[in-house]
């Protein structure tokens, strides 16, 4: 049947038929491959059908594996079996290496100057070359992952929503706007233009390519464009141009602006080499060169990826069995509380089978991109004369019965197990990129992007075809260009594989959620809503989801297994207000950033030789404390214990910090706990952002308040230290002041990489203050009351002083690694009193499956180490009894190795100062256990001390500890 689209040029023909019969030559004596008699002028054009890979394979069932034809007035050889195609693209490689011209080809590759189509010779391997080395390298390609994984999750999740719904979606639509945006970006280095309507002019390309256009086979008629195409190439060329003369020059605008991209896109990288070659006729890429290949990148990227991926889908919908195996296959390699990843690509065999059968039966190119040959030739017995158009149907290679069994038609990712067959072309009876020289150097980038997106929505997603349609009447029609894609849009129905469940929790009220439920005191709470709807458990906090961990097991998942996808801190108002926008170490997102504040915090403020310099100025502090306690106990006067313990604290840190006694113009303390108290304090505004401007708790108004007199107390230290004297700068301990100061503006150099400036500065003193000041005496504050309370414990511990220290001297920072029943009682201390009850919240980077729930992107995470440390099934039935002999075996660490404790955090997001505040208060608790006796006033029985907390940041008691001290060492 004679094709439409042949049906006007023909009408031309006519008088040039009769011409031809009356002109025509005898046949040379040269033996040409067989083939079907050709018509005059037209040859056999008009055999080729709509679909011609089809048509191609009917006639060489008749004419054989190497068959001629005579398209108009060109001579073409079509080749349709791997014996042949080695023949071709192998053993006479060379012979075949160039590209037709075409119409095609000269319009829309700027007269053949991008690497697909141009000739043969020192240009095309110049040319491949630098897209081999520069472009499509295995370290180029790698270095865009985060680019393809940071599209796809968007992608996933707006199928998410689609599946939450139970509603249809447009995979075709899908897939090939993810294809373009990975490629826009990769290409362009910006998100898609709506100026530009790429997808579109690819499309266009690659039919204006693919088609049998009569005026490149009869160029008589080539001025008048019979089919239009001149016209249609014309427009789209010109398009095309605007399109990529634009972008060019936005680039080499931003490059004169001094722009730094983070990552150098393919027009940069081309940019670069521009005019880089010397003026002795050795190759150049110039502004024209640069655009066909880009032009060759966009149009051999973006639809021939999304083309195999939807070929994929349509045939996963209609084999169950292969669906299935690959799902198998992915929760085993991958697991099912991850997404994939491209380092689990090669592990993924089963995915390369399914892959290498979609492209075996929907090949990228049916009819390859067409070769032409060099020079007269005889191959396998037949004259191929020069200038031949050939032409290898891959299609019908991949289909041929001799090579593929009987059932070639059916799907069977089977067929590849021995898994011998390449992808490059090696093995002819598999043609997905071509082969020889002009096979498809983008090979790598393809694929990854093709399994890549194949995996993750088959990994993420069950699929369905919509309206109970069976998979056998899904319509798996083709349409012909330089690609073959899918005639009609796939559509299909996503159901979330691993479940949307997300973890159970209480229902939640309508605006509020379950803000309502945390009462005063939230760490006791969330244990009792724990209790009813276990260890990960999801609340709604206005309109921020949330998941409260309470368990050991659980705790791991979070904060070690997945420890980089809850790596980050929320924004809240007081991070921001309070930490200059989340400038310091404690409230900045993870990454870059974070790191280097972490370093200069642990190797230039809290490292052991920083720690030990300021050892005798917390002996000196301390020695002071001990002798007013001391004519308190002489005077037989109460001491307000947590008034004494935290004056001593602030004074120790204020000199390491500030490098000064306290200063009475600042209540520097109060403002620190009035800092912790907002920043662990629930906001309405945090959770109902619609609230914040009424500022319904009065919140907003002491957070202005209070980071205004902080921000004021530590520019006038700073400001200080800036101005003292040289002499007093050269003073023998620096403080952290001096050292922040000493790192400002020299970290690191003047292209956006880290710098610590004076807001920096502000930001970690404000860090180390707070953490430091309430934190370590609220630690002390809780042992005090315990061994009040538990006088053989107390017993037992002054034993151990006198042991090891003895009873003529102080305690000394060298005495603590010995005092093994200190470290038992402070680690019980902090087991049921730990600094901070609801540790510091996290926030979910990405959605994720946790223990078969679902956690969605941007969740809070709330740790429960209050709760995990009363946990029954962790430490026994006496779980609230002060016991510090459940620590005797010594295994357990501070720094939150094993989940059941977790006093000062674990995992990335854990405590730098740790050292510090161990330091800190085992010291000061050990100086005061030694030196004295202590009971309660007017005979009070320490059943009857109140042991009520206050809930913050940290959990300090509520009441202060007034105790009756007396002296127990024979020492003044």
């Amino acid at each position: 049947m004679l094709p439409s689209h042949l049906l006007l040029p023909l009408l031309f023909l006519v008088p040039a038929l009769f011409l031809s019969l009356c002109l025509r030559r005898p046949k040379h004596d040269q033996k040409q491959p067989p083939g079907p008699p050709a018509w005059p002028v037209i040859g056999n054009l008009h055999q080729l059908g709509t679909l011609p890979h089809r048509s191609l394979q009917s006639l060489a069932k008749r004419y054989g594996p190497i068959m001629s034809l005579r398209l108009g007035q060109v001579p073409a050889v079509v080749v349709s079996s791997p014996e042949a195609a080695e023949l071709f693209l192998k053993t006479h490689d060379v012979v075949f290496a160039s590209r037709p011209k075409t119409q095609a080809s000269e319009f829309l590759s700027y007269g053949s100057k991008g690497m697909a189509f141009s000739e043969y010779g020192p240009y095309w391997r110049n040319m491949r070359k630098l897209c081999t080395l520069q472009l499509f390298s295995a370290s180029k390609v790698e270095s865009f992952a985060p680019l393809r994984r940071k599209e796809l999750g968007q992608l996933v999740k707006s199928i998410e929503k689609w599946a939450a719904a139970r509603e249809v979606v447009d995979l075709t639509e899908k897939v090939e706007r993810l294809v373009e945006d990975i490629m826009y970006k990769m290409i362009f280095g910006s998100n898609r233009d709506d100026r530009y309507d790429l997808k579109g002019l690819v499309h266009e390309t690659l039919n204006l390519v693919g088609a049998f256009n009569i005026a490149d086979f009869v160029p008589f008629l080539a001025p008048l464009d019979i089919q239009g195409f001149a016209r249609r190439l014309r427009k789209i060329s010109k398009e095309r141009d605007e399109m990529l003369e634009t972008i060019i020059r936005e680039h080499e605008k931003a490059t004169a602006e001094g722009q730094n991209r983070r990552r150098k896109d393919f027009v940069d990288i081309l940019l670069s080499c521009m005019d880089t070659y010397d003026d002795q006729h050795n190759f150049v890429i110039d502004r024209t060169n640069i655009k066909a290949i880009l032009l060759d990148t966009i149009v051999g990227a973006v639809e021939t990826s999304a083309t195999v991926i939807l070929w994929a889908f349509s045939e996963l919908l209609r084999n169950p069995r292969v669906m299935k195996k690959l799902q198998f296959e992915l929760e085993n390699q991958v697991g099912i509380s991850k997404m994939v990843e491209e380092a689990d690509l090669p592990r993924l065999s089963y995915l390369d089978m399914v892959l290498k059968e979609t492209m075996r039966l929907y090949p990228v190119a049916p009819l390859l991109v067409p070769r032409v040959c060099r020079e007269d030739i005889t191959i396998n017995g037949y004259d191929i004369r020069k200038n031949s158009r050939i032409i290898v149907n891959s299609w019908t290679i991949g289909r041929d019965p001799k090579i593929w069994s009987d059932n070639v038609e059916a799907f069977c990712p089977e067929r590849f197990l021995d898994g011998n067959i390449d992808y490059r072309g090696y093995e002819f009876q598999f043609l997905p990129f071509g082969s020889g020289r002009r096979g498809c150097p983008g090979v790598q980038l393809g694929l990854i992007t093709v399994k890549l997106i194949l995996a993750q929505l088959v990994h993420c997603f069950n699929w369905e075809l919509p309206e109970d349609k069976s998979p056998h009447d899904l319509d798996m029609s083709e349409t012909f260009g330089l690609s073959m894609p899918r005639a009609k849009h796939l559509l299909a129905l996503p159901s979330y594989r691993h479940s949307l469940k997300q973890p159970p929790g209480p229902p939640a009220w309508p605006v509020i959620g379950n803000l309502h439920q945390l009462g005063t005191l939230p760490h006791r709470s969330l244990q009792s809503l724990a209790k009813r709807y276990g260890p990960i458990m999801s609340l709604r906090l206005g309109q921020v989801p949330a998941v409260v961990v309470s368990s050991p097991e659980a705790a791991e998942l979070f904060l070690r297994t997945h420890d980089v996808v809850f790596a980050s801190r929320p924004r809240t108002q007081a991070s921001e207000f309070l930490s200059y926008g989340s400038k310091g170490m404690v409230f900045s997102e993870y990454g870059p950033y974070w790191r280097d504040m972490r370093k200069l915090c642990t190797l230039q403020l809290v490292s052991s030789s920083k720690l030990e310099t300021f050892a005798p100025l917390r002996r000196e502090e301390l020695r002071q404390l001990v002798k007013s306690i001391e004519k308190s106990a002489a005077a037989s006067e109460v001491v307000d214990l947590t008034e004494k313990v935290e004056r001593l604290v602030e004074d120790i840190m204020y000199k390491m910090i500030f490098g000064r006694n306290r200063d009475d113009r600042f209540d520097l303390k109060d403002l620190i706990h009035e800092a912790l108290n907002l920043v662990g304090a629930f906001n309405i505004a945090d959770f109902v952002p619609f609230l914040a401007p009424f500022d319904i708790q009065g919140f907003t108004r002491r957070l202005v308040k209070t980071s205004k007199e902080v921000d004021e107390i530590l520019e006038t230290i700073v400001r200080e230290h800036e101005e003292a004297a040289p002499e007093e700068q050269n003073r023998r301990h620096k403080d952290f002041v001096d050292i922040l100061l000493s790192c400002m503006d020299t970290n690191y150099d003047d292209h956006h990489n880290f710098v610590i400036d004076r807001t920096n500065i502000k930001a970690m003193l404000l860090d180390m203050t707070a953490a430091a000041l309430d934190t370590s005496s609220a630690v002390i504050l809780w042992a005090f009351p315990e061994l009040l309370r538990n006088p053989r414990v107390m017993k037992k511990l002054q034993l151990e002083l006198e042991n090891q220290v003895g009873k003529s001297k102080m305690v000394e920072e060298a005495d603590l690694p010995r005092l093994s029943y200190l470290d038992m009682v402070v680690k019980e201390t902090m087991r049921l009193y730990p600094v901070g009850p609801l540790l510091v919240p996290r926030v979910c980077g990405e959605d994720i499956i946790i223990n078969g729930y679902y956690i969605r992107k941007n969740s809070r995470i709330i740790v429960n180490s209050w709760s995990i440390g009363r946990d029954p099934k962790v430490w026994s039935d006496n779980v609230e009894e002060f016991c510090p002999e459940r620590f005797l075996e010594g295994n357990m660490d501070y720094r939150g190795h094993e989940f059941q404790f977790l006093p000062f955090g674990s995992g990335r997001r854990g405590c730098p100062g740790l050292q510090l505040g161990l330091i800190t208060v085992k010291l000061i608790l050990a100086q005061l256990v030694h030196c004295f006796n202590w009971k309660l006033p007017e005979d009070k029985s320490p059943d009857e001390l109140d042991m009520t907390e206050t809930f913050g940041l940290s959990m300090p008691r509520a009441n202060h500890l007034l105790v009756l001290p007396s002296y127990r060492l024979p020492i003044n």
